[in-house]
């Protein structure tokens, strides 16, 4: 993401407003309840070192606010602060009363639970968001297999695993010469069931010819996950 949109995503996400003079190239990005506000780079390996602190302070001095009030705190938002940065921000806290406080930027995926924890707890009398956010994951499919000679080979799905929640396994399909585009699952393998009419991930499969053929196996769980694998399979 350019610097300038990913600063102002995160002053947005931070309840924060873009600095009035956007053409400028001053170290104060953004404000929040009157407090001046800094952002990091975009790249996830970024820290925010001594030139970055005593840079923003510098810009906070000449702020208005600065010199006509009693401003003396700001706001650093960075994927990460390093030694230097923290020894900076200490002498100006000690010597010169400016508290520049750090705030670490966390990523946190959407489906996880760490980020639902942060929607539910904006639950209110009016609107319980506990269920607001439902993701289906598609089930991890891992197939190996075995060749039995006579062109026949034996397949197996037993490592795949599930993902979303109490789901469990209710299809799976199976594509012997799987064209890369569209999936079409071989006659009499589209529903695959054990003798207790159970899903199996298990197959044998006779080709009728000798190759090189690309397979495709294809789980569904009970909650609407869909996962798919392809490899390649040299039959003999």
């Amino acid at each position: 993401m350019p610097s300038g949109d990913f600063r102002a995503f995160i002053l947005h996400c931070f309840g924060a407003t873009r600095h009035t003079d956007s053409g400028s190239d001053s170290p104060i990005h953004g404000w929040r309840n009157q407090r001046p506000i800094w952002v990091g780079r975009p790249e996830l390996t970024a820290q925010a070192d001594h030139n970055d602190v005593l840079s923003f302070a510098n810009a906070v001095r000449r702020t208005p606010q600065y010199q006509q009030s009693n401003l003396r705190d700001a706001t650093m938002l960075a994927w990460g602060f390093d030694a230097n940065a923290r020894t900076a921000a200490d002498r100006l806290r000690q010597q010169e009363q400016i508290d520049l406080n750090f705030v670490r930027i966390d990523q946190v995926r959407i489906d996880h639970p760490k980020f639902r924890e942060h929607i539910a707890r904006r639950s209110t009398d009016r609107g319980d968001y506990t269920s607001f956010l439902t993701f289906v994951q598609p089930p991890v499919v891992q197939i190996g297999f075995r060749l039995l000679g006579g062109l026949s080979v034996a397949f197996d799905a037993g490592d795949t695993y599930i993902v979303n929640p109490e789901a469990e396994i209710v299809n799976v399909q199976w594509d012997f010469n799987h064209n890369d585009r569209t999936f079409n699952a071989t006659p009499g393998f589209s529903f695959n069931r054990d003798r207790h009419k159970k899903p199996t991930l298990v197959a044998t499969h006779r080709f009728n010819r000798a190759g090189k053929f690309r397979v495709a196996c294809k789980v569904q769980d009970s909650k609407g996950g869909e996962g798919t694998i392809v490899i390649d399979v040299q039959v003999e």
